[in-house]
């Protein structure tokens, strides 16, 4: 680890030229200003080319051009690939695992900068992380949207269903970062310390889903905090991408996330009031719990972060004035 260098971390698939416009973007923001590098995963797998096979898509340049890029005479850019399967989360885990920064910065592969946002942003964070005991985050905006409709996440919650969710709401404008109980991982910067803590994005986890639930519901029980930078905002432009999620992954990935923050209680209720899917009933939403809690990746960072937890998920929702139904109902902080 390099102390005060900054890993931006970019998961990419089927996003050329998209790709080549956000490391330009990022490169054009932070060149002789700090210690940077530019880490971009490359999520080409089977999977992905199976479904671009159905549809008579082909693999677009993404992978092949900034492969050629990389490295030479630009050495504050790598190039990674990620193909054992399509997971945007686990392209992430690469990424860092082969980064040096003292600092991580997640985001996607189809955005751009405002000016001068990530900079000050580093800049805030690389002083103020210890204080702020968290991840900061920068505020959202859709490709060429006028200004005062950016985006932040606000708290979304059904503990009946065992649902730990969240939405858009807008942003609140301030002259200092401000906490909220959830946000995007798009534009979300935290210490290589907050990331061992957690242990990375858990890695059974797919394409779709769970990620952000993962991050920000686990740091709440570790006592951590996440915050907005009131900068202006990463734009995003929202492109077709040629692949999709599905269902099953969707859900499977959720049930994941809960059941890091909320054990198995939490996992199994929320896995149990997912919608039915055709014929699917109760065998099958507990065929998925038991790949969960059968998978010794999941219960080894289960444990990890157990031993860390210094409040339940019921604890925190009350403290987010969440009214608990009586099953879940835990006031006592995790020892």
């Amino acid at each position: 680890m390099i102390p005060g260098k900054l890993s931006v971390i970019i998961p990419f698939a089927q996003e050329h030229p998209q790709i080549a416009f956000t490391v330009q973007s990022i490169f054009a923001e932070l060149r002789d200003l700090c210690d940077f590098e530019i880490i971009v995963i490359d999520n080409h797998c089977d999977e992905l080319q199976t479904q671009l096979d159905k549809k008579n898509e082909p693999r677009d340049r993404g992978g092949e051009y900034m492969k050629s890029l990389a490295g030479g005479s630009r050495p504050w850019l790598k190039y990674l690939a990620y193909d054992k399967k399509l997971s945007h989360w686990n392209a992430k885990n690469l990424g860092v695992e082969n980064s040096d920064g003292e600092f991580l910065w997640f985001v996607d592969s189809h955005c751009v900068l405002s000016r001068f946002s990530l900079f000050n942003m580093f800049s805030y964070y690389k002083n103020h992380h210890k204080e702020l005991n968290g991840t900061l985050h920068m505020p959202i905006a859709y490709m060429l949207e006028r200004p005062g409709v950016e985006l932040i996440y606000k708290l979304v919650t059904d503990p009946e269903r065992g649902v730990v969710h969240y939405s858009f709401t807008r942003f609140r404008p301030s002259d200092k970062p401000y906490q909220v109980p959830c946000m995007s991982t798009c534009g979300m910067m935290m210490s290589r310390e907050i990331y061992d803590k957690l242990g990375g994005w858990p890695s059974e986890m797919g394409i779709y889903g769970g990620g952000e639930h993962f991050i920000n519901f686990t740091m709440a029980t570790l006592g951590m905090t996440i915050n907005i930078f009131p900068s202006w905002p990463l734009y995003h432009y929202a492109a077709p991408r040629g692949y999709h999620w599905n269902y099953d992954d969707y859900h499977r990935n959720r049930c994941i996330a809960t059941y890091m923050f909320g054990g198995d209680a939490w996992a199994h209720k929320y896995i149990m009031n997912i919608k039915p899917h055709g014929e699917k009933h109760n065998d099958y939403k507990m065929s998925i719990l038991s790949t969960v809690l059968a998978s010794k990746d999941c219960i080894r960072q289960r444990e990890h972060i157990k031993k860390q937890q210094v409040k339940s998920i019921g604890s925190w929702l009350q403290e987010q004035m969440i009214v608990l139904p009586n099953d879940l109902i835990d006031l006592t902080p995790v020892e």
